[in-house]
């Protein structure tokens, strides 16, 4: 029989404060039941977090379906357009630049003089080459020895024919034109020694000026007039190739698997609402083991120089 309870609950109080006091027939009662109580909410409560990581686990994998199917379809994929080329242009010889003659953001034309340096050694240096190159005066004395030489010998020769001179003597003239040919092989030797002298210190002459590697734009001036290029630290400019440019993109290796370097697509630039025909130029051999996904590149031509690099675009299927 269960114990009645009272509704009328009396008051005490505690450090100021009142409380409600139970009796002593309830507090018996939630004595006994409160274990079977509190396990049962225990339970409760595990069975619905399994059943909402069922749903939340459902959920995630409709969503990963969706995405994928969208993306074989080639929907939404933004990528940024990037240089062809960026290329920090480094002098080939150290030296002091004694002139710049481009400015940042100048268009530049390949083979074009972008800046030199001090070169009055070198122009010296080549002067006294190219003086040395035209000198014949050691040939001359040595072809004229050697002619002199061989009239001596075939007088012997004549002589010795007619029992006038010694054998000895025709030998020694023998080897005295030996020596004179030899000589004269000596000097044209050293005449072409001096002239691919000459060309070296042209040539070095010529390094001595920075000159474009490829048409393009300065984007930065990394030395000024009068400062010091070092071998360490060779770079005077950087020099971007904007024709053409190329469009980055990331996407699965389901979508990537259906491209071929070559192939022609469509690329719709974000700002101006410009659409352009581009050429896959590079598909990633590797996929991405986190993301599961692969870097693809589309090469833009750009002669008008209207697309801008740096620019958000979508390729469209």
């Amino acid at each position: 029989m269960q114990p009645r309870l009272s509704h009328k609950l009396p008051f005490h109080n505690v450090a100021g404060r009142k409380s409600v006091r139970w009796p002593q027939s309830l507090r018996s009662l939630a004595a006994m039941n409160g274990p079977r109580v509190m396990k049962s909410d225990v339970n409760t409560t595990q069975r619905v977090c399994i059943r909402s990581r069922r749903v939340i686990s459902a959920m995630l994998s409709v969503m990963l379906t969706v995405c994928a199917a969208s993306s074989a379809l080639g929907l939404d994929l933004e990528g940024f357009t990037e240089p062809f080329r960026t290329i920090n242009v480094a002098a080939d010889e150290s030296g002091i630049i004694d002139e710049v003659l481009v400015r940042e953001g100048g268009k530049v034309e390949r083979g074009q003089t972008l800046a030199r340096l001090n070169s009055d050694v070198h122009r010296t240096l080549l002067a006294i080459a190219e003086q040395a190159m035209q000198a014949e005066g050691r040939l001359d004395a040595a072809l004229a020895d050697m002619r002199l030489k061989q009239d001596r010998r075939e007088k012997l020769e004549a002589l010795r024919v007619e029992g006038h001179a010694r054998q000895e003597e025709l030998d020694r003239a023998s080897a005295e034109v030996a020596v004179a040919e030899a000589n004269v092989r000596t000097a044209r030797e050293d005449r072409l020694s001096k002239k691919l002298e000459h060309e070296r210190i042209k040539t070095q002459l010529e390094r001595r000026s920075v000159r474009a590697p490829v048409a393009g734009v300065v984007t930065k001036l990394h030395r000024q007039l009068g400062e010091f290029v070092a071998p360490n630290n060779p770079d005077v400019l950087t020099l971007v190739q904007l024709d053409p440019l190329l469009a980055n993109f990331t996407m699965m290796s389901e979508q990537a698997a259906q491209l071929q370097e070559g192939q022609k697509l469509n690329v719709l630039f974000l700002t101006g609402n410009i659409q352009a025909e581009g050429t896959v130029e590079f598909i990633a051999p590797i996929t991405d083991a986190e993301s599961g996904t692969v870097r693809v590149k589309v090469r833009i031509e750009n002669s008008s120089g209207k697309l801008r690099s740096g620019e958000r675009c979508r390729l469209q299927p």
